[in-house]
């Protein structure tokens, strides 16, 4: 026995030996207060130099890298020549690959001539506040485990209720964006419909104009309403949802034993920046049922511009709405917000089911949070601390500083249009509503397709690297667009970008003569 009770002490002492050194070989992890200092010190550099050759126009928009940066080369294979080893790497080398195969590759989204798809420049501050919360790895989806970090996100959360004008008692989430945000207001849509099975699933209607955002027949397919019928209801000649055409399909499809089940209304469409009549939809949406979304991904925060917000009439009617912050309010990727006017049915949505025992905390057993958790009205659970990085510019610049870029990004668009619509060869699509502007060239030469003449109009301008604009297509019909947006972008970019054309158009024009 006694040498069996030596054999066990052994055994432990053994074990925290082990364990000791291991503790020694892993505290390089708990950094100390010089590395910290250093490793800041060097980050910091490097982001701002970056930024600065951004700021003084030193480096192309987009810089097409691929060839350098594919697998097939042998010779530079880009970020992979330098594979995750065992190893360690020391700081500059990082910062080294990373400024040769990430910042300088591909597009620069920080560059103010960046005014293609929807753009956002990422607004300093916000990577602070990513840097607060990623440093004290906050977990804010419960209310019990950071009580102070689910009342910033509910405030955020409040505040851009306020700006729709959504009474209380609504709901909402921090997401990664506009297309979690619909998954999210799209189940809860489902959920709260009374009746509805999945045997109905395929008699299930939504309605959708020509110009919705793709990302909401994703999200249907996402929650299971794969088989439901979408209807393109048709758009009027400024480019909004036909109302007329709306209601007429939906009584059709109601006495055809259907079930019109939700519409989508647009808030800035990301084809031509226009608005649905929100109001005269959530009309329809009243007598037939619907749930009512509204998707102001794009065109939300404009709603903060007053000579914008007429667009946003209605709003305040929808049963659930998103918005983009990493696109109004120019905060980093992965910034997005759902709200659902009645916020029992999006808690109800995101607790139907029974937590696992292991989420209890031991000083807050029962449902005595003051405040909803996160993780009961989403359909996330370990999730990123968003919050801050909308928090931290909000407090530090104030929403009058975000309102006049707004209003700054709605001139430019205009001061685009006037000058290009009288540009000899070009045809502008419309005025715009918001910030994007729509456009073509038609005085092409003889027996050229004017499609194909734009298409490589396009390419020679962002082959030019001052300026990325980007396209679509509407009816057969091709179209240069620019997306104005970006809190760097500003008057001088528009003009540069009006050079660039004119310069690009000359070229190819030349290029194409016998």
């Amino acid at each position: 026995m006694q040498k069996r009770a030596i054999s066990k002490e052994a055994e432990v002492k053994h074990l925290r030996d082990s364990l000791l050194d291991l503790e020694e070989k892993t505290s390089q992890l708990d950094i100390s207060e010089s590395r910290r200092k250093e490793l800041w010190e060097g980050v910091s550099r490097f982001t701002s130099g970056a930024l600065e050759r951004i700021r003084r126009g030193e480096v192309a928009v987009y810089n097409d890298s691929s060839a350098e940066d594919g697998n097939n080369n042998s010779e530079c294979r880009g970020i992979r020549s330098s594979p995750i080893q065992e190893e360690p790497s020391d700081l500059d080398r990082i910062l080294d690959l990373y400024g040769a195969h990430v910042e300088c590759s591909g597009l620069r989204a920080a560059h103010g001539g960046f005014m293609s798809y929807v753009p956002s420049n990422g607004v300093f501050p916000a990577a602070l506040g990513d840097f607060l919360a990623d440093t004290f790895c906050t977990y804010a989806g419960k209310t019990s485990e950071s009580p102070g970090g689910v009342a910033l996100n509910n405030m955020l959360l409040e505040w851009t209720a306020d700006v729709f004008g959504y009474p209380k008692g609504f709901q909402g989430n921090l997401t990664s964006g506009g297309s979690a945000a619909t998954i999210i207001a799209m189940a809860t849509a489902r959920d709260s419909r009374k009746g509805l099975r999945a045997r109905d699933f395929h008699r299930v209607v939504v309605y959708v104009s020509e110009l919705t955002h793709h990302c909401t027949k994703k999200a249907l397919h996402t929650i299971g309403l794969g088989e439901a019928v979408v209807r393109d209801i048709q758009v009027d000649s400024r480019w909004k949802m036909d109302v007329r055409a709306l209601e007429a399909t939906v009584a059709n499809d109601r006495q055809n034993g259907l079930i019109p089940f939700a519409v989508v209304a647009t808030v800035g469409t990301t084809d031509v920046g226009s608005a649905d009549p929100v109001d005269a939809i959530a009309d329809v949406a009243e007598r037939h049922g619907l749930w009512l979304h509204v998707d102001a991904a794009y065109g939300g925060f404009f709603a903060l511009c007053e000579e914008a917000r007429a667009l946003f009439r209605g709003v305040e009617r929808s049963d659930s709405i998103i918005v983009d912050p990493h696109k109004g309010l120019n905060l980093p990727y992965g910034s997005g917000v759902v709200l659902v006017r009645d916020g029992r049915k999006l808690h109800l949505s995101n607790t139907a089911h029974k937590q696992g025992s292991y989420l209890t905390n031991p000083l807050h057993p029962g449902s005595d949070d003051t405040e909803l958790s996160p993780c009961d009205l989403s359909f996330e659970l370990s999730t990123h601390f968003r919050g801050p990085r909308m928090w931290f510019p909000l407090k530090l610049f104030g929403v009058q500083t975000f309102r006049l870029m707004l209003k700054e990004k709605l001139r430019l668009a205009a001061y685009f249009y006037r000058i290009i619509k009288d540009m000899a060869g070009f045809e502008v699509l419309q005025a715009p509503e918001l910030s994007v502007v729509a456009f073509r060239y038609t005085d092409v030469p003889r027996g050229m397709d004017v499609n194909d003449f734009n298409k490589r109009l396009l390419e020679e301008v962002v082959r030019d690297g001052r300026v990325y604009i980007s396209s679509t297509t509407l009816k057969e019909t091709f179209y240069l667009r620019i997306c104005v947006l970006g809190f760097r972008t500003h008057v001088e970019n528009i003009e540069l970008c009006l050079e660039v054309l004119q310069k690009s158009l000359l070229k190819l024009k030349d290029g194409l003569e016998p």
